[in-house]
This record gives structure tokens, C-alpha cells and sequence, in this order.
């Protein structure tokens, strides 16, 4: 044994220094401008869906999934149902891919794994004790031993009793020599809404939280199509992924999906500023996610209506943060707001804030103004919840002061 370390040792010192840049190059495994929808399946999928799934199952997911499809089609399917509609598309398109969750045999809270397990079976679609460190662990475990796990977790503020898995998950590529990818994903329905009413402990923006682990991708998607089709894209990235659903808004927030199509990591604009605002000055581009984008959507009516106008961005793709999008609105508007669904300190907007501050400050004609929660415990009382959770209201208030030259 001595030899042989000693040899290692022999070895290392021999070799180069590595490239100073090679942590950041390395730091996700799937390039950042990759089209997931030109990623092929495994050649071995049908014969081994044929071996593990028998007759009887398979029409009874073939029966769910048409179901799913046709509410899409008709506008009716919801956020859950989305993500899940993804999920066993995604399952039957690769066998190694893996089901973990709690009370997973009913579906957990919002039926996102659904029917994975009376479909694929235990080993494949697992019903987890209640220790998100432990099955978050097992499938950091399956992802480096050729499989492709799914975790979801009933609330992502859980996702706190994981973090030092979840860390361990970001790292792993570039400590690994780029031998381990780790396709992880995990996924829940998380967030703050206005009058959620769920108290601190059920508030907390894990977002927020993990947005400095290196390595780790993280989407949020507030409508079925992001759903959808961001549920595909993470499960087919071959690096650890974080997806979160807006907790509030999954079975009543319905729409389309692009069938079969995965969605790129990359922010969306949802509403266009006219050109008569743009022009008299009396635009702003909005940036926010998660229950933010139904919270901004229902006051451009309002905004409308006193001669104002915003340009509405969601962020789908928290980090990496696509500056493209937001420079190209700033261009037209050169004012923002970010409606922000996590603390003022160490929030997302304070990231995304700062790094439009560092890239684009010639764009800006005023400063930046983040509607945040505040550095407190979200209260269960919605008189003092009012005060914390930013909401529509403090938006139309923002708007209005930011275009009356009072920022």
C-alpha cells in the first residue's frame, strides 16, 4: 500500500498545474447554450421499458398521459399536472431515469410524481422516509452510478434539511476530475405568495439560499409551459439541477404546453411595453418569478389605465441569469423593478440587481428598485404578512413613483 500511494504521489508531482481557469470552465457539464431537444434517448429504452413495465401498466400510463395531453391541448392542464406530464415522458424516453419523493404512492402534495411508482415499480419510483437529507443522498448516489434521478420534495423550504447534500451535488463535477456529472434533479412546489398564509417556517426562499453553490442550475417556473418544459431540460442536463414550482399557484394556474419540447434556461418576456409608453418615458421593465409573475400580470391593467406600461420579464432561469433578455428591454425602457420573492439581504434580486449595477449602469436612468421581503420571519398573520411579502400593489406604487421621476 505504501507504494502504491507512494507512486500517486510520484505521479502528481510530475504532472502539470492544471489550467487556472478550469473551475469555472468545468463548473456545469452541460454547455450553457446546449439545445436539449437534440439530445437523443438511449438506444436501449424500448427493450428495457418492454423487460420492466408490463402490459397493463403501460396502458394505464399511456391512459394517463393521453389525459394529461389533451388538457394541455385545451388549456386546462395545471402546473402539477405539467411537471408531471414531463416526468413520465421523460421516465419512458430513458430507463435510468429515477422517481424519489415523499407519499410518493398518492402523489405527494401536488401530484407531480404521480403514478410513477405504480407504473416503474420501487425500485425505480421510490416512497421516501421523511429525511430530505437521506433521499436527496441516495440520489446523488444513483447519479454517479449511471442513472438519472428526480427528487421532489413537498415544499422546497425542506429542501433546508438537504443543503449539505445539495452543496456536496454542485461541487462534485469539477472534485471529481469531471469523472462524476451528476444528473440530479430536484424539484418541488416552494416560494412566498402574498396571503399564503403558511407562516415562517413554510415561507423561507431556499432560492435565495442556494443561489451561491457552484455548479447548481436553477429554474423557476411560474405557468404550465415553463413547467413543462423546464422539467424536461433539467432532466436531461447531465449537471444538478434545482426547478421550483410557485406553491400557490399549482392546480390553479392552467394553460398549454409545447408538447414534446424542452424549454432553454433563459428568461422570458411575457409583456411587451407599448411604444407610446416607451416613448413619453412611461415604461419600466419588471423582473420577477415564481408567484411574482401572476402578481405583476394582474396590475398591468391598472398601470394601463394611468398611462403607464411595463415590460414583464420572468426569470425561469435564476442562475445562469440571462442578461441578454433583460439588456434588450433596459434598452427600451432604461428603468427597473424587481419583484423579489426572497430576503432584501442575500436575495435574488440583490444578486441580479448587483450584476445589472456592474454590466449595464449606462442603461439605467434611475436606480434599481427591488421590491423584497423584508429581513424577517414571514408571519402567519396576513395583517403583518402585508408589510413583509412584497405584492401587485407595491409594484403599481413603484411604477408610479420610478416614471414620476421620484427614485
Amino acid at each position: 500500500m505504501q507504494s502504491v500511494v507512494s507512486d500517486a504521489v510520484a505521479f502528481a508531482d510530475a504532472s502539470p498545474e492544471p489550467p487556472a481557469n478550469l473551475a469555472k470552465v468545468w463548473e456545469f457539464p452541460t454547455p450553457l447554450d446546449t439545445d436539449y431537444n437534440t439530445i437523443p434517448p438511449p438506444s436501449f429504452a424500448e427493450v428495457v421499458n418492454e423487460r420492466t413495465i408490463s402490459s397493463d401498466q403501460m396502458k394505464g400510463i399511456t391512459e394517463h398521459i393521453e389525459e394529461l395531453i389533451a388538457k394541455a391541448k385545451a388549456g386546462e392542464i395545471t402546473i402539477s399536472e405539467a411537471a408531471n406530464l414531463a416526468i413520465h415522458e421523460e421516465m419512458l424516453r430513458d430507463p435510468t431515469t429515477t422517481m424519489q419523493a415523499e407519499d410518493l404512492q398518492a402523489g405527494s402534495s401536488y401530484g407531480i410524481p404521480g403514478m410513477t411508482q405504480q407504473t416503474y415499480g420501487s425500485m425505480r419510483a421510490s416512497d421516501e422516509i421523511i429525511s430530505e437529507g437521506h433521499f436527496i443522498g441516495k440520489g446523488i448516489g444513483e447519479a454517479m452510478n449511471g442513472y438519472r434521478p428526480i427528487i421532489e420534495l413537498m415544499n422546497t423550504n425542506f429542501g433546508i434539511y438537504g443543503m449539505a447534500e445539495i452543496a456536496s451535488a454542485g461541487n462534485t463535477y469539477l472534485q471529481s476530475g469531471g469523472q462524476f456529472k451528476l444528473p440530479i434533479t430536484i424539484l418541488g412546489a416552494g416560494g412566498t405568495a402574498p396571503d399564503q398564509a403558511l407562516g415562517a417556517e413554510h415561507s423561507q426562499p431556499l432560492h435565495a439560499y442556494i443561489m451561491g453553490i457552484p455548479g447548481l442550475k436553477i429554474g423557476a417556473a411560474a405557468s404550465p409551459e415553463a413547467a413543462y418544459g423546464l422539467t424536461k431540460t433539467m432532466i436531461r442536463d447531465d449537471g444538478p439541477c434545482f426547478l421550483i414550482f410557485p406553491v400557490k399557484m399549482m392546480k390553479d394556474t392552467k394553460g398549454t404546453v409545447d408538447l414534446g419540447k424542452c424549454l432553454p434556461l433563459k428568461a422570458a418576456l411575457l409583456h411587451e411595453a407599448s411604444a407610446e409608453s416607451i416613448n413619453s418615458g412611461k415604461a419600466v421593465t419588471v423582473l420577477t418569478y415564481l408567484h411574482g409573475v401572476k402578481e405583476s400580470t394582474n396590475t398591468i391593467k391598472e398601470l394601463n389605465e394611468k398611462g403607464l406600461d411595463i415590460e414583464l420579464i420572468e426569470l425561469r432561469s435564476l442562475k445562469p441569469l440571462d442578461m441578454d433578455t433583460i439588456r434588450k428591454s433596459l434598452e427600451r425602457t432604461n428603468k427597473l423593478i424587481i419583484l423579489d420573492e426572497s430576503t432584501r439581504s442575500g436575495g435574488v434580486g440583490a444578486s441580479v440587481s448587483s450584476a445589472i449595477a456592474e454590466e449595464m449602469f449606462n442603461l439605467l436612468d434611475a436606480p434599481v428598485m427591488r421590491l423584497s421581503m423584508d429581513d424577517a420571519p414571514v408571519p402567519y398573520a396576513s395583517a403583518m404578512e402585508k408589510v413583509v411579502v412584497k405584492r401587485g400593489a407595491d409594484l403599481v406604487d413603484g411604477v408610479l413613483k420610478m416614471c414620476d421621476g421620484k427614485v
